[in-house]
């Protein structure tokens, strides 16, 4: 179920009505908000429900561990409950593979029950030891379902230089849909208890509808448990005000999505299909069309996120802020993706020693972040150079301090203006070398791409490219010239009607029609 389908438009609207019948009672909303989220991760593959309803078991138990609390029989009987009528949903659904996620099932929850029998006399290492046993079971689901057989080819082709050939077994499964983003959403609830940064929560219900609230599920942004889960213990108000912003954020990300990025989505396929045989110019408008298709694509989704979320009375973290008029790298990561950049600095950066160990020592740190950071979007060693080129350019950046630069040079004087539309220009165009790594299967089509994509040639396709991709910088540039987030915060109500005519009937009668996937629904 995807947000620019018709599918999800009707799945919404029942969701709604029953949501706004039971709107004085926060006892029956989070039960239904946590059916719904089922409903719609079920939606792609029913069988990955099991997966997040055990992570989801794991990490509640676990919290209350971490919190010192002390889990009897009856902390398991919810979720030992909720566990059994998953399984007996899915039996009726007539399910492939039950018996194998029966038995995943019933081993993790015995062996949890075991280890919270195991370390009752343990002390304050108890809290150590089922933060641990938290991260290894989210960690352990990552490394399996999304790492092991890349691990494991690459470990083959390595072993292959010496002249042996080990024998691997690869695991022939279907990457699990939102799993690296739903992973470090339950994952921040222990850290930050752990931490004693947040309270824990005795309800099943509203930390599992917490952990799959469907809004957020399949590619974020990754809420924090301290600023998502209190909003599901008290009642949402259903306003006016949250309708209007709601819709106007949803239909913001509609727009980009369905008609810049599915429209531009076909000119970045057609050079990366064979970059070799691109004609000249054509690598350079295909690079060009995928840097604002994968930007529109993925701010598209955490808008419309945010929009239904918005309308459902939560309030959910901005998660891009106009990223390519970025002048440096360490702003560029502070709009782009921000949940997950502020999910690496706080729980990897700051804790490897951040910038409090010298300069070699932060230098470390930031690149060994933005590796992670590569490989946490997929398993491929283009995805680790990604990451590589902008921990390397961070460094560089921090060396010749040029972000102490240009905070020093006001914008409103003339050559304040120059200077920081010039470093604008050079981070688009750094931006754009980096997102070569991210699209290419390999390195040496990403070395084609890179040799090929500085000529400049007139063409039908730039032209398309330049009709889809002027609207957004013009909003956007308009934007930021007058501080805001969103083109009509503190516009007139002409402007906003116009806005909306604007985004309805371009979103109509330009709209890509295929209903295509989201690009981050494979990371």
């Amino acid at each position: 179920m995807i947000f620019s389908q018709a599918v999800f438009f009707l799945f919404f609207g029942i969701v709604f009505v029953l949501y706004l019948a039971t709107m004085r009672s926060v006892r029956i909303q989070s039960p239904l908000l946590l059916v719904a989220s089922y409903i719609f991760y079920g939606w792609w593959d029913e069988r990955f429900l099991i997966l997040i309803a055990v992570s989801t078991v794991i990490d509640f138990v676990a919290g209350l561990g971490i919190a010192g609390r002390r889990p009897g029989w009856r902390t398991f009987v919810v979720p030992g409950g909720f566990l059994v009528g998953l399984l007996a949903t899915l039996a009726a659904l007539g399910t492939p593979d039950l018996r194998l996620m029966t038995g995943f099932a019933a081993i993790a929850f015995v062996a949890l029950a075991a280890f919270v029998a195991l370390t009752q006399g343990w002390g304050e290492g108890r809290r150590r030891a089922f933060l641990i046993t938290s991260l290894i079971f989210n960690l352990g689901l990552l490394g399996t379902f999304k790492y092991f057989n890349f691990f494991a080819e690459s470990f083959a082709e390595f072993a292959a230089l010496f002249g042996w050939t080990p024998g691997f077994v690869t695991l022939n499964v279907v990457l699990p849909v939102g799993i690296s983003f739903y992973t470090f959403q339950s994952m921040s609830y222990t850290i930050d208890l752990y931490r004693r940064q947040v309270e824990p929560t005795k309800d099943f219900v509203q930390f599992a509808a917490f952990v799959c609230f469907f809004p957020l599920l399949v590619a974020g942004p990754i809420e924090r448990a301290r600023h998502l889960l209190p909003q599901f213990a008290v009642p949402r108000q259903i306003t006016w005000a949250n309708l209007q912003t709601g819709a106007m954020v949803f239909l913001w990300g509609f727009y980009k999505k369905v008609v810049i990025a599915d429209n531009l989505g076909p000119i970045a396929d057609g050079v990366f299909a064979d970059p070799s045989a691109a004609g000249p110019g054509a690598i350079f408008v295909g690079m060009l069309a995928f840097t604002f298709q994968i930007y529109c694509d993925f701010s598209g989704y955490s808008d419309m996120a945010r929009g239904t979320a918005r309308i459902l009375g939560f309030d959910v973290m901005l998660n891009f802020n106009m990223p390519y008029f970025a002048r440096t790298p360490s702003e560029f990561w502070q709009r782009w993706h921000i949940s997950l950049s502020t999910w690496l600095r706080d729980y990897l950066y700051i804790p490897l020693g951040g910038n409090r160990g010298g300069a070699l020592m932060t230098y470390r740190n930031l690149v060994l972040t933005m590796l992670l950071g590569g490989l946490w979007h997929g398993a491929a060693w283009t995805f680790v150079a990604w990451g590589l080129f902008h921990g390397l350019i961070l460094v560089a950046y921090r060396l010749g301090g040029i972000d102490g630069l240009l905070a020093r040079v006001p914008p409103a004087r003339p050559e304040g203006f120059l200077l920081n539309g010039a470093a604008m220009a050079v981070m688009f165009v750094l931006a754009m070398v980096s997102w070569v790594f991210f699209r290419a299967k390999s390195f040496p089509e990403a070395a084609t791409v890179l040799q090929g994509m500085w000529s400049f040639a007139p063409s039908e396709s730039l032209d398309r490219a330049l009709f889809l991709i002027a609207p957004l910088v013009l909003f956007e540039a308009a934007t930021r010239w007058l501080g805001r987030i969103y083109p009509w915060t503190g516009a007139s109500l002409f402007l906003r009607f116009n806005l909306v005519l604007f985004l309805v009937y371009a979103s109509a009668f330009l709209g890509s029609s295929e209903g295509k996937a989201f690009i981050y629904f494979d990371f």
